[in-house]
C-alpha cells in the first residue's frame, strides 16, 4: 500500500486509531486474564520476581502437609502417653493394695522346752532353719597375739651408734683433743669442759659429770665410741616421740663453706661457672635460675635463695667454699655523633654526663684537630663541676664520631643527649655496672653432730572400717601396752592392747561383734612373726528374756527369723505366721524325742494374685506404646520424626521420646514380678519408688512432646502467614486493577469512536476534490 498517497490530516488520524486499537487489546486482555503482567514482555523484572515468590510459596505450602502430619504424630504419642500415665497409676495402685494386704497363713504349735521346730520354705534359705531352746551364744571377740618374749624396739647402748630408748645426738671430733676446753651447750645448759678431756671417752665422762649436776641424775646418758664419737641420749624421756638433744658446738663445730651473691636476671644469662665447671642454667628469674642450677651441680652443692640473695653451699660439712663465675664491673659509656662540621655551628651543643648538664663552648681554632675538640669536651665537664680525669674523652673530627668513657668501673650514670644548638646522632649510652661480689662463708674442719630419733615400731590396726598407725618406742611392757591403746583409743578404735607375762603381744577387741581385725605395714612382720594377723569376731547373741517356754520361742524366733517368719502366744501354743507368698513346712518335735509332725502353712495368695494383675498391667502399657503410631512413625517405640521448616530444608526439628528404647516397660525400669517380690514389705516400697520414677519420666516425655507440638503449631501458623505474605507481593507486582482498566476501556472507547469521526471528516475534505471534477 505505499503507492497511495494519503493526506497528513488522514495519516494522524489512521496512527491515532491504530494506537487506540491497540491500547484497547491491551486492556482487553488486562480484563480478561486480570493480570496487568501476562508476560516478560510486559515487565520483566515484575515478571520474574513474582515468579520466584509464587515458586517459594508454592514450596512452602508443600510443606505444611508435612508438619501436619507431625502435629498428628505428636498428637497420637500424647494419646498414648496418656494411657500409659493411667496404666501406671494402676499399676500404683495394685502395689499399694498388695503393701497394705496382711492374709497371711498361720499355724500354731504346742511346745515345751525340749522341742525342736524344723522350718523351711517361705523367704528361708533352702537348708531352713531349726530352733530350739538353748543358752545364747557368748560370740568371739577378735584377736591377734605375737610370740612370747615381745620387748618392742630394741635401744642402742650409749657406747653404740644407731636409735636409743631415747632420742640422741651423735658428736663427731675432727681430733681426738677437739673438745678439750671447749664451750658447748646441750638444751641450754652451758658446759666448760676441761681442757684434760683430750680424748672422746675423757671428754663424755665429762659431760656426762656436768650434766647431771645442771639437769640431775638420769637426764641424759653420755657414751662414746672408738672412732671419737660422743653420744648424747635423753634419757628422761624415752618414749617414740621424744627429741634429740640440742647441740650447740660454739667454737669447735665445722663450718661449711659457701657462697652469697644478689641475682640480676640481666646479667645471669648462659653460663655459669661453680667449682670450676661451667653448666648452662635459665636465668629467667631467680627461681628458675636456682631450680636449673640445682638440678645440674647435683648433690654436691646445695643451692637456695632468699629472695634475690642466692646461696650456694658445699654439700660436704666443712668443705672449701666453691669457687663461681660472677659478673664483674663494667664502666659507664657513650657514644655519638655530631657530624662533620669544620666551623663553630657545635658551639652551645649540650648533653648529660653522671646526670649533669653539659655544655661545650665551641671556638674556630677548635675546629679541625681532634685535640682540640677533645679538650673543648675536657673543659666542659670541668665547667659542668665534673673531674675531667675522671673520663676518657675520644673525638674523631673528621666524622663527628665522640666517645665520653668513665675511667672508674661500676659508675652507674651514662652520657645522654641534651638540648644543643646541634642534634646528637647514633646515641648509644650504657650505665655503668657495679661488679657482684659474694659473701663468702670459709669452710673449715671441726666437729659435728646429726640428731637420730628414738627406738620405734610402727604397724597398722584396722577394725572394722577404721584404721590407724601405731607407734612403739622402748620401754616396760605396762608403758608399751598404755601407749597403743592411748592411739587406739583416739584413734576411735574398739580394742585393747596387752602383754603377758610370757611377753606376748595380743591386741583384742573389746566385745564380741562380727568385724576383722587385722595387722598390716611398717614392722607388722618382724613384730608379729609368722603368727596369723587377722582374726574375724563372731556377734554374741542376746539372752532370752520370756520365762514360758512358748514365749521363749516366740522372743527367739522374732528376733532372729521376724523378717521371714513371725510369732506368736495364741492361748499358750506357738502360732507361726508365713510371711511369703511361698508354701512354708514346719516340722516340729514336741518333747524333743525325734518324733517330729510335718505341718504346712500356705502363702499369701492376695499379694501373689496382685502380682498377676501387676504384669498383666505391664503388658498392656508396652501394647498401648506400639498402638500409638500414625503414618507408620510411632515416637513411643523409639522411631524418630523429622519435620522441615523451609524449602531449603536446613530448618527441621527432629523428635524422639527418650533414648532409643522409646517408652515402654523396659526403658522405664519395670519388669514381671512373681509372688515372691510381694514377700517383703520393703521390696514392694521399692516398686513404689520405681513406679514413682516411671510416672516422672513419662510426664517429663509428655510435656516434652507438648512442648514440640507447640512449636510446631506455631511454625505451621506462620508458614501459613509467610505464604500468604508471598502470594500477595506477587500478586501486587502482577494483577490488575479492574476499575482502572475498565475505565481505561470506556475511554479508548471514546477515544476510538472520535479517531474514527475524525478520520471520517479527513477523508471528506478529500472528498470535496471530486465535487470540482464533477
Amino acid at each position: 500500500m505505499s503507492d497511495v498517497s494519503l493526506s497528513k490530516a488522514v495519516r494522524s488520524n489512521l496512527l491515532s486509531l491504530q494506537n487506540t486499537a491497540t491500547m484497547m487489546a491491551k486492556t482487553q486482555e488486562r480484563l480478561a486474564t486480570g493480570n496487568k503482567v501476562n508476560s516478560a514482555l510486559d515487565n520483566p523484572t515484575n515478571f520474574f520476581t513474582a515468579s520466584a515468590l509464587n515458586s517459594r510459596a508454592g514450596d512452602l505450602n508443600s510443606l505444611l502437609d508435612n508438619m501436619a502430619n507431625g502435629v498428628k504424630t505428636l498428637e497420637a504419642a500424647d494419646n498414648g502417653l496418656s494411657a500409659i500415665t493411667k496404666t501406671l497409676e494402676s499399676m500404683n495402685s495394685t502395689l499399694r493394695q498388695a503393701r497394705q494386704d496382711k492374709s497371711f497363713q498361720v499355724a500354731s504349735f504346742d511346745v515345751t522346752a525340749d522341742s525342736v521346730l524344723n522350718i523351711g520354705g517361705g523367704t528361708l534359705d533352702a537348708e531352713g532353719i531349726s530352733v530350739s531352746l538353748a543358752a545364747a551364744d557368748p560370740g568371739v571377740k577378735a584377736s591377734v597375739s605375737t610370740g612370747s618374749n615381745f620387748t618392742g624396739p630394741v635401744p642402742a647402748a650409749a657406747n653404740e651408734l644407731g636409735a636409743g630408748a631415747g632420742a640422741r645426738t651423735t658428736v663427731t671430733l675432727d681430733a681426738a683433743n677437739a673438745l678439750a676446753g671447749a664451750a658447748i651447750s646441750v638444751d641450754d645448759h652451758e658446759l666448760t669442759l676441761d681442757g684434760a678431756s683430750n680424748t672422746a671417752a675423757l671428754a663424755a665422762a665429762d659431760i656426762q659429770t656436768k650434766l647431771n649436776a645442771l639437769a640431775g641424775d638420769g637426764a641424759y646418758t653420755v657414751g662414746f665410741t672408738a672412732d671419737n664419737e660422743i653420744i648424747i641420749e635423753n634419757s628422761a624421756t624415752t618414749g617414740a616421740t621424744s627429741t634429740a638433744p640440742v647441740v650447740d658446738l660454739g667454737a669447735t663445730a665445722a663450718v661449711t663453706g659457701s657462697q652469697t651473691f644478689t641475682y640480676d636476671a640481666s646479667r645471669f644469662q648462659g653460663s655459669f661457672s661453680v667449682g670450676g665447671t661451667a653448666y648452662a642454667v635459665d636465668g629467667a628469674n631467680v627461681n628458675d635460675f636456682v631450680a636449673s642450677l640445682q638440678e645440674q651441680v647435683g648433690a654436691a652443692y646445695v643451692v637456695s635463695n632468699e629472695g634475690n640473695d642466692v646461696t650456694i653451699t658445699n654439700a660436704t660439712v666443712g668443705g672449701v667454699a666453691p669457687t663461681l663465675s660472677l659478673p664483674s664491673a663494667t664502666q659507664a659509656t657513650t657514644t655519638f655523633n655530631i657530624g662533620a662540621v669544620t666551623d663553630d655551628t657545635r658551639d652551645g651543643q649540650t648533653f648529660m654526663v653522671a646526670g649533669q648538664e653539659v655544655t661545650v663552648a665551641w671556638s674556630t681554632d677548635a675546629t679541625g684537630t681532634n685535640g682540640a675538640m677533645e679538650a673543648a669536651i675536657s673543659q666542659a665537664l670541668d665547667d659542668a663541676g665534673l673531674d675531667p680525669t675522671d673520663y676518657t674523652v675520644a673525638v674523631d673530627s673528621t666524622t663527628g664520631a665522640v666517645s665520653i668513657t668513665a675511667d672508674t668501673a661500676g659508675a652507674s650514670n651514662a652520657v645522654t643527649a641534651g638540648n644543643g644548638t646541634v642534634t646528637l646522632t647514633n646515641n648509644n649510652a650504657v650505665n655503668g655496672l657495679a661488679a657482684i661480689a659474694p659473701t663468702t662463708t670459709v669452710g673449715a674442719a671441726g666437729t659435728t653432730q646429726e640428731a637420730t630419733a628414738a627406738a620405734k615400731q610402727t604397724f597398722n590396726v584396722t577394725y572394722g572400717n577404721k584404721t590407724t598407725e601405731i607407734t612403739i618406742g622402748a620401754g616396760e611392757p605396762a608403758d608399751i601396752a598404755s601407749s597403743i591403746n592411748s592411739q587406739l583409743q583416739a584413734a576411735g578404735i574398739k580394742a585393747e592392747a596387752t602383754i603377758g607375762d610370757d611377753g606376748a603381744l595380743s591386741i583384742s577387741a573389746t566385745s564380741a561383734e562380727a568385724k576383722t581385725l587385722a595387722i598390716s605395714g611398717g614392722n607388722s612382720a618382724a613384730i608379729f612373726g609368722d603368727n596369723d594377723t587377722v582374726a574375724v569376731g563372731t556377734a554374741a547373741t542376746a539372752p532370752i528374756n520370756a520365762t514360758k517356754a512358748v514365749d521363749k520361742f516366740v522372743e527367739l524366733i522374732n528376733r532372729d527369723h521376724g523378717v521371714s517368719i513371725r510369732a506368736s502366744n495364741d492361748n499358750g501354743r506357738l502360732r507361726i505366721e508365713n510371711l511369703s507368698t511361698t508354701e512354708m513346712n514346719v516340722s516340729a518335735d514336741k518333747v524333743g524325742d525325734g518324733t517330729f509332725t510335718d505341718t504346712k502353712i500356705g502363702g499369701n495368695s492376695v499379694r501373689e494374685g496382685l502380682a498377676g494383675q501387676f504384669n498383666e498391667l505391664k503388658d498392656q502399657l508396652n501394647k498401648l506404646a506400639d498402638d500409638a503410631s500414625f503414618n507408620g512413625i510411632n515416637l513411643l517405640r523409639g522411631d524418630q520424626l523429622t519435620i522441615t521448616f523451609n524449602e531449603t530444608g536446613n530448618s527441621f526439628m527432629q523428635i524422639k521420646a527418650g533414648d532409643q528404647r522409646g517408652i515402654n516397660s523396659q526403658s522405664l525400669n519395670l519388669n514381671d514380678l512373681v509372688g515372691s517380690d510381694f514377700d517383703s514389705d520393703a521390696n514392694i516400697d521399692k516398686l513404689l519408688g520405681d513406679i514413682k520414677l516411671a510416672l516422672n519420666s513419662v510426664r517429663s516425655q509428655a510435656s516434652a512432646f507438648g512442648s514440640n507440638l507447640s512449636i510446631v503449631q506455631n511454625r505451621q501458623d506462620f508458614t501459613k502467614n509467610m505464604i500468604n505474605t508471598l502470594e500477595t507481593g506477587a500478586a501486587n507486582l502482577t494483577l490488575a486493577d479492574m476499575n482502572e482498566e475498565a475505565a481505561n476501556l470506556l475511554a479508548l472507547q471514546t477515544r476510538q469512536s472520535l479517531s474514527s469521526s475524525a478520520l471520517s471528516m479527513a477523508s471528506q475534505a478529500d472528498q470535496s476534490v471530486l465535487q470540482l471534477l464533477r
